[in-house]
């Protein structure tokens, strides 16, 4: 017959020393107890609702005369007794119910980025990467909460078939990769850059990418999801960070086997420009697919360089706020006339700073928190205003004294 033994490691979540890992059972009477008699019968030890913990297990045979051999590896093994990710028993509650779902990804999402996490509750959100990295392997904690561990818990998210779930609308033309485009300016000074995944055959499920960025050039603004990774089909984990030289951007489509389909953006990400130049570029970029596997990508950052705008914008002041005198930029891509005022917050006139034909380029203009008479005006909020063609374009400055 067999008989099993098991030993219990004994510091979930931790898994880090003190204590060590625990050795396999090496007799047929060593370990914590016996999991296995030899009949199919489970004995001693208890394998329904027990505290979580990774069990480490030895089989030992023996014959009619009670003579039990040795054990070698290949009658070892380990396993974990509970879901990784598993972490919320309700809506808002720590605690087990046995599934990984919307309210565990709840409190996921408010401990991710944590480092090191604080407490028990958070640190059970510390289960990647695992030995493996697959979602039933062992976890070997890092002491932080952050993609390892979203992917953990995207694959055990539902038990669900595997499955395509068609976010992005392009086909995959070229071989995998992840790229920086612009999308263009929007409101006071800033402009909008789209991370796209390309060549995407249905094989990512997440990815986790840090893009720099000089902090003279650039000044971050915010990151969302974008509109084409909103589905009902199924839900999509994102999260981002930053300081001021980088951002970092993770997402992973949640659900066993699920993965994104086509090609596209897949975040939007919100700049302030400070320069007439700036180059972003992919300081690291981690795809993984369906199983956790790390996939092989190519990386395109953008680099923008001062040259013939190809449309109208107001790229806004610097300093801002300023005291006493402020630059305020802008480009025009024909020659056309550009008129640019200056307006206290009760809407009335303060002082024109362009009004007549400019050529194309990139242009700015100085103000000195005077008006129009020569007067200086009082600290407070001030707005640009930028008229040419069709375009219409506002931006907020501070003066302080």
């Amino acid at each position: 017959g067999i008989v099993v033994r098991y030993t219990a490691w004994g510091d979930y979540p931790y898994y880090d020393p003190p204590p060590p890992p625990p050795a396999y059972p090496p007799t047929h009477t060593a370990g914590d107890d016996e999991a296995f008699d030899g009949l199919g019968a489970v004995t001693g030890g208890v394998h329904a609702i027990v505290p979580r913990d990774i069990h480490y297990y030895s089989a030992f045979a023996y014959d009619w005369a009670l003579n039990y051999g040795t054990v070698d590896a290949g009658g070892q093994d380990r396993c974990t007794n509970y879901w990784l990710g598993d972490i919320a028993a309700g809506w808002g509650v720590w605690g087990y119910n046995g599934l990984v779902n919307v309210n565990d990804i709840d409190k996921l999402g408010g401990t991710y980025g944590a480092s090191p996490p604080v407490g028990l509750n958070n640190s059970e959100c510390d289960v990647g990467p695992t030995h493996n990295n697959s979602p039933t392997g062992i976890p070997e904690p890092d002491a932080s909460v952050q993609f390892e561990d979203l992917m953990i818990f995207a694959m055990n998210f539902g038990v669900v078939a595997p499955r395509v779930v068609p976010f992005l609308p392009d086909e995959a033309t070229k071989a995998l990769s992840l790229e920086l485009a612009e999308l263009g300016a929007i409101e006071d000074g800033m402009f909008e850059i789209a991370v796209r995944l390309e060549g995407n055959a249905s094989e990512v499920k997440g990815l986790s990418t840090v893009i720099a960025y000089g902090s003279s050039e650039l000044e971050f603004v915010n990151a969302r999801l974008s509109d084409d990774m909103s589905s009902p089909l199924a839900p999509v984990f994102f999260w981002h960070g930053s300081d001021a030289t980088s951002v970092q951007v993770d997402l992973a489509v949640l659900g066993t086997d699920v993965t994104i389909g086509g090609s596209g953006e897949v975040a939007v990400l919100t700049f302030r420009i400070l320069s007439d130049e700036y180059t972003l570029e992919f300081a690291s970029a981690d795809l993984r697919g369906a199983d956790n596997e790390h996939l092989s990508a190519e990386f395109e950052g953008i680099e923008w360089r001062t040259d013939m705008p190809a449309s109208y914008r107001l790229v806004g002041n610097l300093p801002n706020p300023f005291n006493p005198m402020t630059k305020v930029a802008y480009q025009v891509p024909h020659e056309s006339h550009v008129s640019i005022r200056v307006y206290d917050v009760s809407g009335r006139l303060v002082r024109t700073l362009v009004d007549g034909s400019m050529d194309p380029g990139h242009h700015e203009v100085a103000w000195d928190g005077r008006n129009d008479r020569g007067e200086h005006v009082g600290s407070g909020v001030y707005f640009c205003t930028m008229e040419a063609d069709a375009f219409h374009g506002s931006h907020k400055m501070m003066l302080l004294k």
